[in-house]
């Protein structure tokens, strides 16, 4: 049985729709990093460099700015769940043009009412929550720092007390597991070894050799004697003939 694998076109229609989305997503970015962030930016250097400053230009730039804050921290947090939605990028476009152009000053409008009376409304809130999150950032911070910087101490003190005891280690390396062995084969084979066989002596040689054995082996039976223990079963020796 034979599988044909067989790549089916794309419909036109769905082909003709990412292009649109493709082209209208390069469109979005171009227009707003032209009008909603260069364009801002160099009105609020021109703004900073007159002398004297002028504070209407001051006020209305810094008002941008905080919608513009207000919105990009918005768009981080939210743009996973609303990225897609239909024509998402024209609708997002068209809310940068109506904040950053002069004839409609929407950042002025947002400002004024909405973020402003959000922010007096929550100052006292939001001030205890950025110290109390600036204080355990912080906290957290350091405690990470001083737990990497005492594991790499603990790292290089055991390094420097290995190198230390090295020295004794190899005046000991004769009771490791293999010089062992090699000492136990050869004092246990060499005991193992089968007797020489017996030369050849003349009778009376063997007489006289049998009756000293014999004399040394009862001064032995007598020194062994104690008070304390009885003493052995004699054994009989058997000459040769």
């Amino acid at each position: 049985m034979r599988f044909h694998s067989c790549s089916c076109p794309l419909p036109s229609f769905q082909i003709a729709t990412l292009a649109f989305n493709m082209f209208m997503s390069i469109i979005s970015h171009l227009l707003s990093a032209w009008f909603a962030f260069f364009l801002p930016c160099y009105a609020t250097f021109k703004a900073l460099s007159q002398r004297p400053l002028s504070e209407p230009d001051l006020q209305k730039w810094g008002m941008y700015w905080a919608v513009i804050g207000a919105f990009v921290a918005f768009e981080y947090v939210a743009e996973w769940f609303i990225s897609w939605l239909p024509f998402y990028w024209e609708i997002k476009t068209v809310f940068l043009l109506f904040l950053s152009l002069p004839q409609t000053q929407g950042s002025t409008y947002i400002y004024m009412t909405y973020l402003q009376p959000f922010f007096l409304r929550n100052e006292r809130e939001l001030d205890a929550g950025i110290v109390s999150v600036q204080r355990n950032v912080l906290s957290f911070v350091q405690a990470k720092i001083s737990a990497v910087f005492e594991l790499l101490w603990n790292i290089k003190a055991n390094s420097a007390q290995q190198q230390t005891q090295s020295p004794s280690s190899t005046q000991l390396s004769w009771l490791s597991p293999p010089n062992l062995w090699r000492m136990y084969q050869s004092s246990g084979l060499s005991g193992l070894q089968p007797p020489s066989a017996p030369e050849n002596f003349p009778p009376n040689s063997r007489q006289n050799s049998n009756a000293s054995i014999r004399s040394s082996n009862n001064l032995d039976n007598v020194h062994d004697i104690s008070p304390e223990m009885p003493p052995p079963f004699p054994v009989p020796q058997h000459g040769f003939q």
